[in-house]
């Protein structure tokens, strides 16, 4: 069942609103980088096929998992979905594992399931390095403030300024400051927005807006 809606969703309702379709700060961040993410589990797959290699029988249960996915992926929706992939990460061999993972993370958020959402994001995480990790750990920060942790999403956000590469650099601090402003630290909000108006961003005018307003509080 999806979580009732709490105040911080509000604060997002209003920014969101106010923001192109296309660059939500909250939904960008995480996932600019899901074809990255998915390139990369995919890639990790792939490797254990081949040095699963001796074992018919290894191969077999990797493509039957792959299969399962799919069929998942491609067929169920909302509850129904994340209840599946439960189900197959508990089944599926150890090689499609973090596929399936990264299925439920996404899964849990589009079924409005955000704490359960962090928790699969930390283990996509987990099993991760360099900036796959980071995109991971930004796609819990977003479900943790979607669950209403503002303060824990900042905190996380915060912990990954000094690991964040330059490409990283914009949709972090953009998360930062929608945290920021949804935890009530509105001089950290205003801070990462003026940071924001210095970078070449494509929603300046709403930058601009969001530094008038907090101003003006």
């Amino acid at each position: 069942m999806a979580e009732s809606k709490t105040p911080q969703q509000d604060v997002l309702t209003d920014i969101e609103a106010h923001t192109p379709a296309t660059l939500h700060p909250i939904l960008e961040a995480a996932f600019t980088y899901r074809k990255q993410l998915i390139i990369t589990v995919s890639v990790i797959v792939a490797v254990a096929a081949v040095y699963a290699g001796a074992s018919a029988y290894t191969k077999r249960a990797i493509t039957s998992s792959q299969a399962d996915l799919g069929a998942i992926l491609a067929q169920a929706r909302g509850a129904d979905k994340v209840a599946q992939l439960e189900q197959l990460v508990n089944d599926a061999h150890g090689a499609v594992k973090p596929a399936v993972i990264l299925a439920l993370a996404e899964a849990s958020m589009d079924d409005g399931e955000f704490a359960k959402a962090a928790e699969y994001w930390g283990q996509v995480a987990d099993k991760a390095d360099g900036d796959t990790r980071l995109a991971a750990r930004l796609g819990q920060a977003k479900a943790m403030l979607l669950a209403g942790k503002a303060a824990e999403s900042l905190a996380a956000l915060k912990g990954l300024a000094a690991e964040a590469s330059e490409g990283y650099e914009i949709p972090l601090t953009r998360q930062i400051a929608v945290a920021a402003e949804a935890a009530g630290e509105k001089g950290e909000a205003l801070a990462a927005y003026k940071k924001l108006a210095e970078k070449n961003v494509s929603d300046k005018p709403f930058v601009d807006y969001k530094i008038s307003q907090l101003e003006a509080e």
